[in-house]
């Protein structure tokens, strides 16, 4: 029935050799082509315990939309979050989310998770949540004292900011920092990583998802289903009420974004260098931004993509708009057509269903 409405769902699912229910997928086309479309290529996976008689784990893919709202992408139901289970997930997830460089996925260090994307994403990009690293050096090392530092290093948008950090860490204690090397710095420093993760550093998107869910986890596996169906359409219908109304050229979170970096450079000076570079002053340290490649040296510009407050100076001593400088992800043109996309059709789901 999903895929009669839904062109391009894809749903799998499995069982054992006597015939028992072992494993689910699901994910909506509407969302697939949405996330082509209009999202950034950052995708959050996770799993819950599920309450109901016959257990079980449910996993979440999601991603988020360029007004941070939740974007979900696929659902599994699996018996366990094990090795098995995690690369039958990935394994279908692929089948509408291709393997790319661009592509980057964001964890906790589950060890099933990890060999799942080494088999099934090898040219993806693989980060993992900075909330489950702390949580980790704590309890390991039965300390809290470095955990702020190692915090205040991992959002650090410059190489030699986070080297002088992480020096700081290591010599206050060297099994810490050697914990944190073999971890894999360059999966929890923002810095470092390989590809592009945004602002996206921890699970908290799809965790957000499972407490969403809280109730309909005590659920059977199809009224759970019907559940993430009609949470999807309250979602999608509300967001193109909402965006509908917003007339300016980029999101709501990303304009209020904007505001305050405009205010906190109100007193740069700008010096150009040439037609696109320019030299801003004013600040901690001086910056050059150059907006033809939309790179400052402060960093936060060339990671997020979104004009930091030394660009968008830059930009307004040449008269040029800031939307124009940010990221197409972040602008409500592409938002309204990743809600058009995915709205209609998936209220056709709940008519469908109610049927």
């Amino acid at each position: 029935m999903l895929k009669e409405v839904n062109p391009g769902t894809h749903t799998q699912y499995e069982t054992d050799i006597t015939g028992r229910f072992k494993f689910l997928f699901l994910s909506f086309g509407q969302s697939v082509r949405g996330f082509y479309k209009a999202i950034r290529r950052v995708i959050v996976v996770d799993g819950t315990f599920l309450k109901n008689k016959y257990k079980g784990v449910l996993l979440v893919a999601t991603a988020l939309d360029g007004n941070s709202n939740l974007y979900p992408i696929a659902f599994g139901v699996v018996d366990s979050e094990n090795d098995l289970s995690w690369e039958w997930f990935m394994r279908q997830l692929k089948v509408v989310i291709a393997d790319e460089v661009r592509l980057a996925f964001v964890s906790d260090r589950n060890v099933s998770v990890i060999k799942a994307f080494e088999k099934v994403y090898p040219q993806s990009s693989h980060g993992i949540c900075i909330h489950h690293l702390l949580n980790n050096v704590i309890t390991f090392f039965k300390t809290q004292g470095l955990t702020g530092l190692i915090a205040k290093a991992s959002k650090e948008y410059r190489v030699s900011a986070f080297d002088t950090k992480f020096a700081a860490i290591c010599s206050i204690s060297q099994a810490v920092g050697k914990y944190l090397q073999d971890t894999g710095v360059e999966k929890w420093a923002r810095c470092k990583f390989p590809g592009i993760r945004y602002d996206v550093r921890s699970t908290n998107p799809a965790e957000s998802i499972n407490n969403k869910l809280l109730t309909p986890k005590e659920y059977p596996v199809i009224p759970l289903l019907d559940s993430i169906r009609k949470m999807l359409t309250n979602w999608f219908y509300e967001r193109k009420r909402l965006s509908s109304k917003h007339q300016a050229p980029l999101t709501f979170e990303v304009e209020t974004k904007i505001e305050r970096r405009i205010d906190k450079g109100k007193t740069f000076i700008v010096y150009p260098v040439s037609q696109d570079r320019f030299l801003v002053r004013g600040d901690k340290y001086d910056c050059l931004v150059d907006l033809g490649r939309r790179t400052c040296s402060c960093g936060k510009y060339d990671l997020l993509k979104i004009p930091c407050r030394h660009a968008i100076k830059a930009a307004f001593s040449v008269n040029q708009q800031i939307h124009t400088l940010t990221d197409h992800y972040y602008t409500t043109e592409i938002l309204a057509e990743k809600i058009e996309e995915v709205s209609p059709q998936t209220r056709t789901i709940a008519r469908v269903s109610c049927q």
